[in-house]
């Protein structure tokens, strides 16, 4: 007994100090934003199709947003190395409270593609957030740090899902777009914390844009080690998720006969899967392992199969709660291990431009990972898929051991 209360009191003190200054603010604005993203991502392609997209279209829809982040990030990444990490982040966060409710008033598809391409050009400050995490974050606990900012992302899809999923049960279209309205709320709070708490990291450069440009190419030794994890973040594992990240809920309440709130759980207990993981790692480890990257990567493959399986016999829909489960698992920790990894391979002037550059082709590759998705989905059954995507992850687990 004696033993667990140490624990317990050292386990506290240590989340304590990975959560001090611009993390802990950090740790509370991702909550924030994940109360009303848990409410309404989980349903966007349904109201997509709601508003008379059909599948080839919402795939489309989610693939031009993303070319239009990827055409802001550079240009994020560099003004983060160049202005230092809060401007970018203000600028940034005061636009997507914008766009929220414009979502909410969407006529028909082609009007909220358009808000969706302004919503994630509106993203460019991405590299400007994960700088000031890891200029901020205690060098000797990357990986706990990044951990627990995954465990506090994670919370409200415990349970706003399954309230998004009543909503639209209930109301239809309507409750979606009360959704996107607390959603614009919930955004406006968090540009004024932003705008309150945060504070700078990196000392604003007496550079231009282009002398910032240029200077990439001293740091090439640096890039070309990163560019090793970026290729996994950015291609192997875009493709692995494309299908169930575009057509999840539809494939759930279309295809295998789910209800919405059904669905709301099945994301839930994923969240409570990645949350619990991260927790019991967190006091466990404190450097990445090749091991655990590893069986993280299998287990984000296995679940494409067993999404896909309850399309052969509707007996084995529970499967889809499974799937949820193991797949929030081996994407939090891989996420957080490659995070810690890349934090102690860039240093802090390169750290804005580098994470510009991941972010950037890692939207290409949630293009053309959601496209494919797209084709896949139209032209083949949902079994064979996801049966291609478990092939494709199974592809991602030999790549990520072999640069590890």
């Amino acid at each position: 007994m004696r033993n667990l209360i140490g624990f317990v009191r050292a386990y506290i003190s240590d989340l304590k100090y990975v959560l001090s200054g611009n993390v802990g603010v950090m740790a509370l604005s991702w909550f924030l934003f994940a109360l009303s993203s848990a409410m309404v991502m989980p349903f966007f392609s349904l109201y997509a199709k709601r508003l008379g997209a059909g599948d080839l279209e919402i795939s489309i829809i989610r693939s031009i947003g993303l070319i239009a982040l990827a055409l802001f990030l550079p240009l994020g990444g560099l003004l983060t190395d160049l202005w230092g990490r809060v401007k970018p982040i203000i600028i940034g966060t005061t636009l997507v409270s914008i766009v929220q409710f414009l979502y909410a008033v969407a006529p028909d598809w082609r009007f909220l593609a358009a808000v969706w391409v302004v919503d994630n050009a509106s993203h460019f400050y991405q590299p400007a957030l994960t700088a000031i995490v890891m200029d901020s974050m205690p060098r000797d606990k990357t990986m706990k740090g990044f951990m627990l900012l995954n465990v506090f992302s994670s919370i409200p899809w415990l349970f706003m899902p399954i309230v998004g999923g009543v909503l639209y049960d209930i109301y239809g279209v309507t409750g979606i777009r009360f959704g996107f309205v607390f959603s614009g709320v919930i955004a406006l709070v968090v540009t004024i914390l932003r705008i309150k708490t945060l504070h700078e990291t990196l000392s604003p450069r007496n550079k231009d844009l282009s002398s910032v440009i240029l200077e990439l190419a001293g740091y090439r030794p640096i890039l070309n080690k990163a560019m090793k994890y970026y290729l996994y973040t950015a291609f192997f594992n875009q493709l692995t998720l494309g299908v169930i990240n575009t057509f999840g809920a539809i494939y759930a309440i279309n295809r295998l006969g789910m209800d919405a709130a059904s669905w709301g759980v099945a994301t839930t207990i994923g969240s409570a899967s990645s949350i619990l993981t991260s927790l019991v790692l967190t006091a466990r480890i404190s450097l990445h392992s090749k091991g655990i990257i590893v069986l993280s990567s299998i287990l984000i493959a296995v679940s494409q199969l067993t999404y896909a399986i309850p399309y052969v016999s509707r007996e084995l829909v529970p499967l889809v709660y499974l799937s949820a489960s193991i797949s929030s698992i081996g994407g939090a920790v891989i996420g957080a291990s490659i995070s810690s990894i890349l934090t102690h391979i860039l240093p802090p002037e390169l750290r804005g431009r580098a994470t510009g550059i991941q972010r950037t082709l890692e939207t290409l590759g949630g293009a053309l990972a959601s496209y494919v998705a797209g084709l896949m989905y139209t032209f083949l059954n949902p079994f064979n898929s996801l049966l291609v995507s478990f092939v494709i992850g199974l592809v991602a687990t030999w790549y990520i051991f072999y640069i590890t």
